[in-house]
């Protein structure tokens, strides 16, 4: 075998090992990408699931939150702000879940069960206040979203608003 000969035989083997490293990479990536969208899921899952057990844990909370979205006027300067304060955090929460599902790194479907079930309480009094006052700082596409749920007449007529006994306005 001659120096040609070898040198083909490297360029065929070097050829090769590119393409198999290629092929690993590739499979990495996925399963990397596999990863982190379920990281973020778990994440979003775990933050929502910690708002929720917090508002079933704190009495003052929980009250101030159905008092907020049946009508903002029975609240207190103090109450008010905590309104304010957890429905800023809910749409931030829900800002985040609509930037990753359109981004591709979490699944829409899981950002819509939360969305859609959230956005019922989107027609109540309280909530329209605080939208009206506050949703300059939140995205464009937040305030869209919001729009269009809102311009839409409720998904469940009836609904009782977050945490509430009485129906929400129809």
């Amino acid at each position: 075998m001659d120096l040609a000969q070898l040198a083909l035989i490297g360029e065929f083997l070097g050829g090769l090992s590119v393409l198999l490293t290629m092929v690993y990479l590739a499979v990495q990536v996925r399963g990397n990408t596999r990863a982190m969208h379920s990281n973020i899921a778990q994440q979003t899952h775990d933050t929502i699931t910690n708002f929720y057990m917090d508002m079933a844990k704190d009495e003052n909370l929980n009250r101030t939150a159905r008092m907020g979205f049946d009508d903002l006027t029975g609240l207190s300067e103090e109450d008010t702000g905590r309104f304010y304060a957890a429905c800023t955090a809910v749409m931030f929460m829900c800002q985040n879940l609509l930037y990753q599902a359109r981004s591709g790194s979490s699944d829409e479907e899981m950002a819509n069960t939360f969305m859609l079930g959230l956005s019922a309480n989107f027609h109540s009094r309280g909530f329209k206040s605080f939208w009206q006052e506050r949703n300059f700082i939140f995205t464009k596409e937040l305030r869209e979203w919001v729009s269009s749920v809102q311009s839409q007449p409720p998904l469940r007529p009836g609904h009782r608003t977050f945490s509430s006994g009485e129906p929400g306005p129809q």
